[in-house]
């Protein structure tokens, strides 16, 4: 799966989305202050609650192979 880099914005930390969507999980990665990068992912519940699961990672592979494997596991 690839990522889908955000325009830069001045000021803001470089971010990418991840491509797969599902009915109740989206995700993506930014690119983290202190190095590193931290996946977000976003699940919404049937109350329309969004809640967010965060993970530290060391490189953007790591980033994007800890999201595929969090949409896999979706409904």
């Amino acid at each position: 799966m690839m990522l889908i880099e955000h325009e830069a914005r001045v000021g803001l930390p470089r971010m990418w989305e991840h491509p797969t969507r599902t009915h109740t999980r989206r995700g993506g990665v930014v690119a983290s202050m202190v190095g590193g990068y931290t996946a977000i992912l976003l699940i919404r519940q049937p109350s329309g609650v969004e809640n967010s699961i965060r993970r530290q990672c060391a490189s953007l592979n790591e980033a994007e192979k800890w999201l595929d494997e969090q949409m896999g596991d979706s409904e």
